[in-house]
């Protein structure tokens, strides 16, 4: 990603051109600043110092521009070499993870709005094909489905605490969760010591027991495993 440009003041002669790359890459660099509630395409043309009918007319409406965000977020994300397909989604569930903790606001933005642009289907179109491979049939959407509403799911959940980070906020969900009445609750203060801020849901800090990396290795031995268990018992 380019260094970012300062903003200027609406109508100034550019000096550099507005092209769709300018746009896009601006754009990201709002998203991962501001945060998704934040970002507009009125707040993007400001920051470029142009009206908002110049990004229309080189990326087109909010829709095609998340889009474009989409797909240049994913354009870093490299598919695995890797034959086996279960090694291959393992590989490609991580890079798809690591990417997203890099950019968590993007992220969230291009995972709950709906954006157009084609190009980013490159990696459901690869993920497609590996599962093809296992001669699933008509279970082959409820495959793609399970493996993309997991990792993705996992991800966005985890991305709610990395992209919101304030430390009164955290004390504040420290305070309530451990105030929590057992009698209420009893699952959770039976099992506090386990899940408290280790937990999705559960947590208030990401400075404490590491990361999620542990769960979601554990949630993709757990798909796979699964779906191979379920490819065994198709063939017998």
């Amino acid at each position: 990603m380019s260094t970012a440009q300062p903003s200027r003041r609406r109508g100034a002669r550019a000096e550099i051109p507005i092209t769709a790359e300018l746009i896009v890459e601006t754009a990201i660099r709002l998203i991962d600043e501001r945060g998704p509630q934040q970002f507009s395409m009125r707040s993007l043309a400001a920051e470029l110092g142009v009206f908002p009918a110049t990004l229309y007319w080189h990326v087109g409406d909010r829709q095609q521009l998340i889009g474009l965000v989409e797909q240049r977020a994913l354009s870093s994300i490299e598919l695995p070499e890797a034959s086996d397909w279960q090694t291959w989604s393992v590989e490609l569930a991580r890079r798809y993870r690591a990417n997203a903790l890099r950019h968590p606001n993007v992220m969230r933005l291009v995972s709950t709005e709906r954006g157009l642009n084609m190009d980013a289907l490159a990696i459901p179109d690869a993920i497609l094909g590996k599962l093809t491979e296992l001669g699933l049939g008509a279970h082959l959407v409820h495959a793609y489905n399970a493996l993309m509403g997991a990792v993705q799911g996992f991800v966005l959940l985890e991305l709610t605490l990395v992209a919101e980070r304030d430390p009164d906020s955290e004390r504040v969900a420290e305070d309530a969760i451990r105030a929590l009445d057992p009698q209420r609750f009893p699952n959770i203060a039976a099992n506090f010591d386990a899940v408290a801020n280790r937990a999705l849901s559960m947590r208030w800090s990401l400075d404490d027991h590491g990361s999620f990396d542990e769960s979601f290795e554990f949630l993709m031995q757990v798909l796979l495993s699964g779906l191979s268990a379920h490819l065994g018992s198709t063939t017998r």
